[in-house]
């Protein structure tokens, strides 16, 4: 399956998977040599970001995962691709798939909140320093050499 991506895709749009990269799976998938567990690519929606990254492979996804009976599965980031090792695509048709999208789902929340309380904070303390400078230049401005 060759998804195909919307190029006007914003940076802090949710992180989402568009879809499995089946020309890469296992080429003797289905054969009686075929494995049973594998390395499943998708694509994502956009390019991660480094923080969302950081959570995808943290231990709480990693809880997530054990919790929901998928101890043994592993979610790694590959440049534009996720790959959901130790899995099938039977796993991933049975529930596996909706998990990982409420993962990404709450990853891409969580980093996006993130940000914007690192932007408030910022915009706090620009302030408090607008307000200090502003005390300086009155304080200055009450000297008089006469």
């Amino acid at each position: 399956m060759t998804t195909i991506q919307d190029s006007a895709v914003r940076a802090d749009s949710a992180l989402s998977v568009s879809g499995v990269l089946a020309s890469a799976l296992p080429h003797d998938l289905g054969t009686a040599q075929g494995p049973t567990r594998y390395t499943v690519p998708a694509v994502f929606s956009r390019r991660p970001q480094p923080r969302e990254v950081d959570l995808l492979h943290g231990a709480g996804t990693r809880q997530r995962l054990a919790d929901a009976g998928y101890s043994d599965v592993e979610l790694r980031v590959s440049d534009r691709r996720l790959l959901i090792s130790n899995t099938n695509l039977v796993d991933l048709k049975a529930g596996l798939a909706h998990l990982v999208g409420m993962i990404l789902r709450d990853i891409s929340n969580q980093a996006a909140q993130e940000r914007t309380d690192h932007s408030n904070e910022l915009e706090a303390l620009g302030l408090v320093e607008e307000e200090r400078l502003g005390s300086l230049r009155r304080a200055a401005a009450e000297i008089h050499f006469d």
